[in-house]
C-alpha cells in the first residue's frame, strides 16, 4: 500500500471517466468532464467491473482493513458529493448528477448505444428506477449477486454488481435483537473483501476493478465512542482502483 495514490474528485466525474477508460467519449457540455489523473493511470482498459458496496467508506477502510483492498489498491479516490447514499449514489452514476438524463444521458444507455455490452446486478427495485431499461439482472442477496459476478465480469465491458446485504440483514437482527450494526458491517466488508479476491482472480487481464462505497440506504444511529463517531461521521464515500 506504499504506492497508493490518494485523488479527489467530485462524484458526478465518475461517468465520464468511466467511459474514457473504455475508449468511448462522454456527451460534451452534459455531464462533468473526466478525472485527468485517473484516466493517466489506467491506459488500455478492456473491461471494468464495479463492486458497489454500502455502508462503506473512508472509515471502514481504516477502521476494518479489509485485506484484499488494502493490500492491492493502486488509487483511492476520496468522493465530494451532497449525497453519498445509495440511491444518491445511483443517481450520480447513471446521470452523472442529480437530473433525470440531462439532455437525454444515461451512461449504461450510452455504453450500449457505442457498441459495448453493460450488464447491471442489483434489487429489482433498483433496477427499475437505474437501469434505463439496459441489460440487467434481479438479485436480492449478496450471495446471489456473488454468484452471478462470476458469469458477467468476464462477459460485458461493464459490469455494476450492488453488495446490498446489510439492509434487510439489519432489520432481522433489529427485531432479534442480536448483533449491533458496528457488528454486522464490519461483517459485511471483510466477507465482501473475500468475495471480491475471488473475482479479482478470475478477471481477465487488461480490466479494472472499481469498489465503490456508499453511505447506504439511510442513515445510522451508531454505538461507536465519541471520537470513533465523530469519525465516521466526517467520513466520504471512495472508489478504489485495482487493476489486472
Amino acid at each position: 500500500m506504499s504506492e497508493l495514490q490518494t485523488l479527489k474528485c467530485y462524484m458526478s466525474q465518475l461517468p465520464a471517466t468511466i467511459l474514457k477508460i473504455l475508449g468511448l467519449t462522454p456527451p460534451a457540455n452534459t455531464i462533468p468532464e473526466p478525472v485527468q489523473s485517473i484516466l493517466d493511470l489506467y491506459e488500455g482498459i478492456e473491461r471494468i467491473s464495479i463492486n458497489m458496496i454500502d455502508n462503506f467508506g473512508l472509515f471502514e477502510i481504516t477502521y476494518h482493513k479489509p485485506q484484499f483492498m488494502i493490500t492491492n489498491s493502486e488509487a483511492m479516490v476520496l468522493l465530494s458529493t451532497k449525497n453519498p447514499y445509495t440511491l444518491g449514489v445511483f443517481h450520480q452514476i447513471m446521470y452523472g448528477g442529480f437530473e433525470v438524463e440531462p439532455n437525454g444521458f444515461h451512461l449504461l444507455k450510452h455504453i450500449e448505444a457505442n457498441g459495448k455490452k453493460s450488464c447491471f446486478v442489483a434489487r429489482q427495485k433498483d433496477l427499475e428506477r437505474y437501469d434505463g431499461g439496459t441489460h440487467s439482472v434481479v438479485k436480492d442477496t449478496d450471495m446471489a449477486t456473488w454468484v452471478e459476478s462470476a458469469k458477467t465480469i468476464n462477459t460485458f465491458d461493464l459490469s455494476l454488481l450492488h453488495y446490498h446485504d446489510f439492509e434487510n440483514l439489519h432489520k432481522q437482527q433489529q427485531r432479534l435483537r442480536q448483533r449491533t450494526p458496528e457488528d454486522l458491517i464490519e461483517k459485511l466488508i471483510l466477507r465482501t473483501d473475500k468475495w471480491i479476491l475471488g473475482n479479482y482472480k478470475q478477471l481477465r487481464n487488461n480490466s479494472l476493478m472499481i469498489i465503490l462505497g456508499t453511505h447506504g440506504r439511510s442513515k445510522l444511529d451508531l454505538e461507536y465512542s465519541e471520537k470513533i463517531a465523530q469519525w465516521r461521521e466526517a467520513s466520504v464515500p471512495v472508489a478504489i482502483f485495482i487493476r489486472k
